[in-house]
């Protein structure tokens, strides 16, 4: 499971948490303009976008978890298990295979409305990257500075592109669900309250401060962390002016829906954790993230990389605790 958020605050921030049981070998990984992506319906894509986000390199391809690009998108895939359809090849359609769609995206798209104009002939086609390596069961968050999108494709619905004004993506059920379950949730703030118990309801005690978000859920499960995230995100408040706090701001969101070793057990004495957490500036270029074990922010710059070149670079996760020790 996990959750992805899309933040502007001044700023324009994009990443996520990847919440597993397997602490996959993912590096920082940055693709340069003149990469060339070999698409597995035979055509290519040249001299796009440079992207820089976490994934796996096989066969010299990246397999990104999500990536910003440096025109000012984000993307990312989070899981959508028991829903996700990935169809056959359709003639016609623009056929993109799951493990190549945030590059086909993100290496050809600056806004979200050009990223929408590339989705209105897209399959998302049941091919994989290899025999070892069956397609993973996603749906994907793509924003930019004014706004985000999420993308589904299920058998009963088909290809969805649904607008998302909570800037927030998670799991299971589908979008259209979670944004209506949400409504259950209007009446939390994170203002000071006034009691509405009744007519007359002076003599209730307030005996805590932020009272005006009970009732948050509170559980790792993906229907409380979107709306948790949401409810986080949409309230936050920060100084557009720093981006240093603002860094700081989008961590302490994600943080707020972390998963703890042993709260979500998958087989016994297997528990899935937020492996990492991810945020790339898209205005910078500069990566950041921190690891389970590792809270200290890293950070990686794409632009202080040849982005001219063809080939892929790649950094390795700094995942062992770092602590600063100040005497």
């Amino acid at each position: 499971m996990c959750t992805a958020v899309n933040y502007t605050n001044g700023c324009h921030l994009f990443g996520r948490n990847l919440d597993l049981e397997i602490n996959y070998p993912v590096d920082v990984v940055i693709t340069p303009h003149n990469y060339v992506f070999k698409m597995k319906d035979g055509s290519e894509i040249k001299n796009h976008h440079a992207l820089i986000g976490m994934g796996l390199i096989q066969n010299d391809y990246p397999l990104y978890f999500e990536a910003i690009n440096d025109a000012g998108l984000g993307m990312a895939g989070t899981a959508f298990a028991g829903l996700a359809y990935y169809a056959p090849v359709q003639e016609g359609k623009k056929n993109i295979a799951p493990f190549e769609f945030i590059p086909y995206i993100l290496g050809q798209a600056s806004t979200v409305e050009e990223a929408r104009k590339l989705l209105e002939n897209v399959n998302l086609c049941d091919v994989h990257f290899s025999a070892e390596q069956p397609n993973s069961p996603l749906h994907f968050l793509i924003g930019d500075k004014n706004e985000s999108i999420v993308v589904e494709q299920t058998k009963e619905k088909g290809f969805r592109v649904y607008d998302d004004p909570y800037d927030v993506l998670t799991n299971c059920p589908d979008f259209d669900w979670q944004c209506k379950n949400i409504s259950i949730y209007s009446q939390l703030t994170g203002q000071i309250i006034t009691p509405r118990f009744a007519k007359d309801a002076k003599d209730i005690d307030l005996y805590s401060r932020g009272m005006g978000s009970t009732g948050l859920p509170g559980g790792v499960d993906s229907v409380s962390r979107f709306v948790r995230a949401a409810f986080t995100r949409l309230n936050s408040f920060c100084d557009p002016n720093s981006i240093e706090k603002n860094v700081g701001e989008y961590f302490h969101i994600l943080t707020n829906v972390q998963q703890v070793n042993g709260e979500a057990e998958i087989h016994p004495g297997e528990y899935e954790i937020t492996q990492y957490t991810s945020v790339g500036d898209t205005d910078s270029g500069i990566f950041y993230y921190t690891t389970y074990y590792n809270q200290n922010i890293n950070a990686v710059d794409m632009k202080k990389e040849n982005l001219e070149g063809s080939s892929l670079i790649s950094y390795p996760v700094l995942r062992d605790l770092n602590v600063n020790i100040q005497n």
